[in-house]
């Protein structure tokens, strides 16, 4: 059976003497795995079609879930991402992201996370910056939305530090419970998009509590790789 999807490379396994397994995510269907045949030899035909963060319409072959991209049409590759290294593993916890939470289609999220490689590619968008947004589209287009600008239980104003706990969610010091955890001022107006002209060290702290957040709300724990290199 052939297939047409519009899907992005989110990992490129070696397999045998020439062909690549790759792990798609598709806009239509979630995350598909297809082969692509010789794409590691010099000079090969579909070889674009097979790098990482590869976005574009795939043509695919095959019965069940085992198929063969026959074609493929290049929407984008965001390859000034691979010149920096910070935006490169930024958009590596993107990919990893994308595919751990779409075995079914995730429309909106596959989307933000195009936007996101748009942006870090072409906009000038920062590495931490493009991470934090997408941590909390993660969470959005999962229901699990937080709102670091007001209290979740008396919705108060946010302006200093807040609290966050599994069953309460972000709030206020005066409703935090005893078991919350601490989300300091600095932190909460960067995740609350109130202040993002602050160090990177900062950033990358409150991107940690962010994706510890992640991981306590969807069992996913985003990229640690990403965070090791920014220490």
């Amino acid at each position: 059976m052939d297939k047409k999807v519009k899907a992005i490379v989110t990992r490129a396994v070696p397999y045998r003497e020439a062909d690549l397994i790759l792990t798609l995510v598709s806009l239509e269907e979630g995350k598909l795995t297809a082969s692509a045949k010789s794409c590691l030899k010099p000079g090969a035909k579909l070889r674009y079609a097979a790098a990482p963060m590869n976005f574009g319409e795939y043509m695919l072959s095959g019965k069940g879930d085992r198929y063969i991209v026959t074609d493929c049409v290049q929407y984008d590759s965001f390859s000034p991402i691979t010149a920096d290294i910070d935006k490169y593993y930024a958009a590596c916890l993107i990919l990893e992201m994308l595919a751990r939470l779409s075995p079914e289609a995730q429309p909106s999220l596959f989307l933000h996370s195009v936007n996101e490689l748009k942006a870090m590619a072409y906009e000038n968008k920062a590495a931490a910056d493009a991470v934090c947004d997408f941590l909390l589209h993660t969470l959005n287009d999962n229901g699990a939305g937080l709102d670091f600008s007001a209290c979740s239980a008396c919705r108060c104003i946010l302006d200093g530090d807040a609290s966050y706990s599994e069953s309460d969610g972000v709030v206020c010091p005066h409703c935090a419970s005893f078991d919350g955890i601490k989300i300091d001022a600095v932190s909460r107006a960067f995740l609350a998009g109130e202040n993002r002209e602050i160090p990177d060290s900062l950033k990358n702290r409150a991107n940690i509590m962010l994706a510890d957040f992640v991981y306590r709300t969807l069992g996913v724990r985003p990229d640690g790789s990403y965070f090791k290199e920014q220490r």
